[in-house]
């Protein structure tokens, strides 16, 4: 009897620790980088079924706000903001929070009040060796210029690599901010970041740059750093390839055919009638203008690339290419070979 009590006691621990495992291996953490209102943030989230736990903080201030809330049936997601004291500062809510194209995020004080559109973008990062991303701010009120921009840090002293790729952004930060010429000096210059990739070996950004310099439209552009922390140098986009190989045909060929569904996407969400969104003749952007890219990064799934399209177009100037694209033309031991 007592041996049969002892086993029965072994499989309750045994299980219980199986759903302790199941339960962390359902739970995810996911980071996230963006905007409330004009201001940059930070936020990382816990889903654990549709339980949402997590804290972020504004870049300017790097003081942490409490999120807890929940996922909704319709895929939305409502938080609750509290400040260290416990006491409930502000409410987030997302209509669409999974839609890639309008997720229809807004952030209020506690009382409904004071609305702002809030922005986000998942980032990857898989850091194994103590590095970490942070973010550095340059503010300047009489030049209306605002800029967040990423620094590598650990507890360690940072290897040569890691201060070169900060250095490199930062380079890169202000010479944006250097060509910036408002005219009659009146505009506003604002630039934020997400990490495309980060590991122990490779980190791969991208700034999202915004100005207004007075002229009839505002401009929005994107640059790009993609560095090997194993090799200490910044790649370039023909290191990933096989050398002779034509990649570019394959890219310029799969976009194409990608642009031109997203873009029905968003006419059919336009359309009063979706069915009635006409089929076009031709496409929106010909693999002769998909030549030459303005900029590139990585993903774990696959490349980004920049285009410097005219205004009218100019939503698909990022766009999103899977390895499965360019597989066969990747170097076999080159940056790109371990994701597929």
């Amino acid at each position: 009897m007592k041996q049969f009590l002892i086993t029965i006691f072994a499989i309750s621990i045994l299980a219980m620790l199986s759903l302790c495992a199941s339960a962390e291996a359902s739970a995810q953490t996911k980071d996230y980088r963006g905007e409330i209102g004009n201001s940059h943030i930070q936020m990382r989230l816990q889903f654990n079924g549709a339980t949402v736990t997590g804290a972020y903080f504004y870049d300017t201030v790097g003081q942490e706000l409490k999120l807890t809330g929940q996922m909704t049936a319709q895929g939305g997601l409502e938080l609750k903001e509290s400040d260290a004291k416990g006491k409930q500062t502000g409410k987030l809510v997302c209509k669409h929070f999974d839609d890639p194209i309008d997720s229809e995020c807004a952030w209020t004080r506690a009382d409904g009040t004071h609305e702002s559109v809030v922005s986000l973008e998942p980032q990857h990062m898989a850091f194994t060796n103590g590095l970490e991303i942070k973010p550095k701010t340059i503010s300047n009120r009489r030049t209306s210029v605002g800029a967040s921009y990423p620094q590598l840090v650990a507890k360690e002293p940072l290897s040569a690599a890691a201060q070169n790729f900060n250095r490199r952004i930062l380079e890169l930060v202000q010479k944006a901010i250097k060509e910036f010429e408002p005219i009659d000096g009146r505009g506003s210059f604002d630039a934020n970041y997400n990490v495309l990739l980060g590991t122990n070996d490779l980190v791969s950004i991208e700034l999202n740059v915004y100005y207004d310099g007075g002229g009839a439209h505002p401009n929005n552009y994107f640059v790009s750093l993609t560095y090997d922390l194993a090799g200490n140098k910044e790649l370039k986009f023909e290191d990933l390839f096989q050398t002779g190989a034509d990649y570019n045909t394959a890219i310029a060929k799969y976009l194409v055919a990608d642009i031109d569904k997203r873009a029905t996407v968003l006419e059919q969400k336009d359309a009063p009638d979706p069915k009635q969104v006409p089929k076009r003749d031709e496409p929106i952007i010909s693999q002769d203008q998909l030549t030459e890219l303005s900029g590139w990064g990585m993903t774990p799934k696959g490349l980004i690339v920049y285009f410097d399209f005219p205004h009218v177009i100019a939503y698909f100037d990022k766009n999103f290419v899977p390895y499965s694209v360019v597989k066969q033309y990747l170097k076999p031991n080159g940056a790109a070979a371990r994701f597929q």
